[in-house]
């Protein structure tokens, strides 16, 4: 492949130095062309150098990485995300399905990332995900990314009536009748939804609790969604469910 080059936005010197280091040393068609540690310094090093990957920190003195976006509304290059461990932020990447790199960097995961550049054409929706982001760094939650074979579509959490498992991929069910086939499992956006009025009542059905118009609690516990479909409620859930 060609050479690809990058550009290092860290605003400290040990993490600017770490990361160049493992560019140089460990990724091979990589050229590191240019470091900045602030955004105004950054957006002239970007506009000199034409890089093809940023790397870009959010947290930057004065101004942050998203106001450098906003800069570059429909940016030319690739952006992956440093960002130290943060479960709230970690949250708002997996809904906005952008890719990030946790630090201390894990060498495997900073050659993915790179891998995942090389192999991928510009998006066209890029700049909706990082807006997403954004807001979702903010505490709202209010829509979510979900990636589909033309792309991406943006939902709001409200409009899912369920979500149902196959396999390795997950069935979007929406208010207004439309369904979304995505290639993640169901266990991860239990694990994503669930703070967020979503419930596993079974295996395969998690259900938005908005969207809950009867409980029939008989042999079996079932419920009524607003779409009309009637799903099962396993005995060991039934009580979780009701205790909600």
């Amino acid at each position: 492949m060609n050479e690809l080059k990058a550009i290092i936005v860290e605003d400290e010197e040990s993490n600017q130095k770490t990361l160049k280091n493992m560019l140089d040393d460990f990724c091979e068609g990589i050229k590191v062309v240019g470091i900045a540690g602030m955004v105004d310094d950054a957006i002239k090093l970007i506009l000199h150098k034409k890089p093809d990957i940023v790397f870009l920190d959010i947290e930057l003195p004065e101004k942050n990485g998203f106001q450098l976006l906003e800069y570059f509304p429909e940016p030319p290059f690739e952006v992956i995300f440093t960002t130290a461990y943060n479960k709230f932020a970690i949250k708002a990447f997996k809904f906005s399905a952008i890719d990030y790199l946790l630090k201390p960097i894990d060498l495997e995961e900073l050659r993915n990332a790179i891998k995942k550049v090389v192999d991928k054409k510009q998006d066209v929706s890029q700049r909706m995900k990082y807006a997403l982001l954004k807001s979702n760094m903010n505490n709202t939650f209010n829509k979510l990314t979900l990636p589909c074979s033309t792309g991406y579509v943006f939902v709001e959490l409200t409009d899912v009536v369920r979500c149902k498992a196959d396999g390795n991929y997950t069935n979007f069910h929406m208010k207004n009748g439309e369904k979304y086939v995505v290639s993640k499992t169901l266990g991860l956006y239990d694990q994503l939804l669930s703070e967020f009025s979503f419930f596993r009542i079974n295996r395969q059905d998690l259900i938005n609790t908005n969207h809950v118009i009867e409980f029939r609690r008989q042999k079996k516990s079932m419920v009524k969604m607003s779409d009309d479909s009637l799903l099962p409620v396993t005995d060991s859930r039934t009580e979780a469910y009701l205790n909600m």
